[in-house]
């Protein structure tokens, strides 16, 4: 797997840990880290993830993160398959952080993983599927910050 991390936004160098949320991406993306894969995650401000979200996805708010998967190509050019994309909101995830009981770091890392687990196919509409979610983000990230320096 090939991932990128963009900071396009005014993230302080100080949170800009960059192999923390690779290693989230990764734990998140599971059986498809080991495939021949790229993966971009953009950290953009409100005025972005905005455009974004109207652009793609016709929803007139700012939202926490957002993950587009890419197709398949329809045969192996054996460069990287570009899998996907995932939009995270710096300033969102500011402003949730202390609701939901996490630091600033943990909370960038779930939508980095959340992301993730949506490239890799699960899906939030539903309240219960939600709750996995949350479960498994949680568990990821407590992995990947225990193995931390």
């Amino acid at each position: 797997m090939i991932s990128h991390i963009f900071y396009n936004t005014d993230i302080p160098k100080y949170l800009r840990r960059t192999g923390l949320f690779k290693a989230a991406l990764e734990k998140g993306l599971k059986q498809f880290a080991k495939q021949n894969i790229e993966v971009n995650v953009i950290f953009v401000d409100e005025k972005e993830i905005l455009r974004v979200n109207k652009e793609f996805l016709n929803h007139h708010y700012v939202t926490d993160v957002i993950s587009f998967n890419h197709e398949r190509p329809p045969f192996d050019t054996g460069e990287p398959w570009a899998f996907g994309d995932i939009f995270v909101c710096y300033q969102v995830a500011r402003k949730n952080a202390q609701s939901f009981g996490h630091t600033f770091l943990q909370e960038m890392m779930m939508y980095v993983t959340h992301g993730a687990l949506h490239l890799s196919g699960m899906d939030d509409h539903a309240p219960e599927d939600r709750a996995e979610m949350d479960r498994q983000a949680e568990k990821i990230i407590s992995l990947v910050l225990k193995k931390r320096p």
